[in-house]
């Protein structure tokens, strides 16, 4: 391993290679282009986690947004239902995930491995209702696209059992567990964000699990452009003895070469695609979401943009640092603050509830950009933000808990509330 690569160098390529070098729109596009939209971010990203939390756009809909700037997320919605023109489907990929149909059939075998997991729950059910399945199945084909909530209650089961946390009915967990082995397809979300369930059709040939993995990996690598083995195998939720041997193959082949990335803590030994786009700059103003590919592996995050995240959503509100749901700001190849935003629909408001500083801690001062610059750019952006989502203002929160620069983007945006931190 001779090759050496700049920090600034790796965090572009990486970039890059994540599809963020476009233009973004300020104006919402025509229908067909923003399913080119859709198409293009996936052939990028190879999936879109998905998230409940829609304090101010779902995480799902966020990566679109994030590389392509406005569009309607509608055109996901449609592109899930089952038809000729279907271009995604749910999978088990990174967590649940949107993936196109390549991908989903490549992990047929987790679902397998799903369907020879000792599930207690559903070895329970088998034998205390044998012919639940049955009955599952035969709902469904009733009833047509629906929740396992419906199915549930068109079967009469009530019971929840006691305790906390997933409290579900015998035919809610029945269905669960067909969806995960593959026997039932997501064709879709209700209002309530329940997943819509019909019957799967058969797949066609998937690949046995060394092949199945060894294209996934590609994928990846391709999507990650360069990487630590640790995140190629996170990806797409692999174990990294398992991508070793897809890993070595690629290397021999040339498809993956070792090179040296200089970090100030110390070189870190990374994985360069032939592929990978080259270093240029990039002139680049976004929020991202927690969960889009270019940070949801928290190590890599930290690794190549000296940020430390943890979502906010499960410590409670007095003990948070830095938000609720706080999206990253890119700048350029860093990611100088995080904004903590709420979509007021009724006032039709994007509140900035928090505007934080990131330390980059391994960053020169000289290096940094300017908090006029970070808040300048951020001003726009938000503005983006809020057209995207077809809010008329965008108010910053000042006082205690807003962060340290909330004060400065409400004097640069003009329009500012003083809140105390519940």
């Amino acid at each position: 391993m001779n090759a050496e690569l700049t920090w600034t160098a790796a965090r572009r390529i990486a970039l890059r290679s994540q599809g963020m070098a476009g233009a973004r729109r300020s104006e919402m596009p025509t229908a067909a282009v923003n399913r080119r939209a859709l198409r293009r971010t996936l052939e990028r990203t190879q999936l879109l986690q998905i998230d409940s939390v829609n304090v101010f756009a779902r995480a799902h809909h966020l990566p679109v947004y994030t590389r392509t700037g406005n569009w309607d997320p509608s055109a996901l919605e449609r592109a899930v239902r089952p038809g000729p023109h279907r271009i995604l489907r749910e999978s088990l990929a990174h967590e649940a995930a949107y993936t196109d149909p390549e991908v989903h059939r490549l992990l047929a075998f987790r679902r397998r491995a799903t369907s020879q997991r000792d599930w207690r729950v559903i070895r329970e059910v088998a034998v205390s209702s044998p012919e639940l399945f049955d009955q599952v199945r035969a709902a469904l084909d009733e009833l047509g696209p629906c929740s396992a909530a419906a199915v549930s209650r068109h079967l009469g089961d009530t019971d929840r059992g006691e305790g906390w946390g997933w409290r579900r009915t015998d035919s809610q967990w029945a269905v669960e567990y067909l969806f995960r082995t593959g026997e039932l397809d997501c064709v879709g979300r209700n209002a309530q964000f329940e997943r819509l369930y019909i019957p799967a059709q058969d797949e066609p040939d998937p690949p046995e699990k060394d092949a199945a993995i060894h294209e996934l990996v590609t994928r990846a690598a391709i999507a990650l452009g360069i990487a630590e083995v640790s995140s190629v195998a996170d990806y797409f939720r692999l174990r990294v003895r398992e991508v070793r041997p897809a890993i070595e193959e690629l290397l021999a082949q040339g498809e993956l070469r070792e090179v040296e990335v200089a970090h100030p803590a110390g070189p870190r030994r990374m994985l360069l695609h032939r592929h990978a786009p080259r270093p240029a700059a990039l002139r680049t103003e976004a929020l991202v979401s927690p969960f889009d590919p270019i940070v949801f592996h928290r190590p890599r995050l930290e690794s190549l943009f000296d940020v430390d995240y943890r979502i906010g959503i499960y410590t409670p509100a007095a003990q948070r640092m830095r938000g609720y749901y706080s999206l990253l700001f890119l700048l350029d190849d860093l990611f100088p603050a995080r904004v903590d935003l709420r979509a007021d629909r009724s006032r039709r408001v994007l509140e900035v509830r928090g505007t934080y500083r990131e330390p980059l801690p391994h960053l020169t001062a000289s290096r940094r950009p300017a908090d006029d610059a970070v808040i300048a750019a951020l001003a726009r952006e938000l503005e983006r933000a809020a057209q995207w989502q077809g809010l008329g203002e965008v108010e910053v929160l000042t006082g205690e808990g807003t962060g340290d620069l909330s004060a400065a983007l409400a004097a640069h945006h003009g329009r500012s509330r003083a809140w105390r931190m519940p």
